[in-house]
């Protein structure tokens, strides 16, 4: 099995130790980028996993007035070597 530990942070602010398995997401992946950086580029995400992130990530900006610009983009062959994420299905 490929996958990868992730803490999730629920919305009570209480935290959940999750597992991405990158054999049962087959792709694409996802990274949430605020101000043009990756939050995390060793985990891609699946999308599900991704909006999550993007959904608390942007309500922090918004509620903080910080000007962050919050964004998800999708990781590229290089990003998912670079991170140990097979490749296989990745962006179909």
């Amino acid at each position: 099995m490929n996958s990868k530990p992730m803490l999730t942070v629920n919305p009570d602010g209480s935290a959940d130790l999750a597992v991405i398995d990158y054999d049962a997401w087959p792709g694409p992946y996802w990274y949430v980028v605020v101000d043009d950086t990756p939050v995390c580029p060793d985990r891609p995400l699946p999308l599900p996993y991704a909006m999550h992130e993007f959904q608390r990530y942007a309500q922090e900006a918004i509620d903080g007035k910080t000007g962050e610009v919050v964004e998800v983009a999708q990781c590229t062959d290089e990003d998912l070597s670079w991170a140990g994420v097979p490749v296989t299905g990745a962006g179909e």
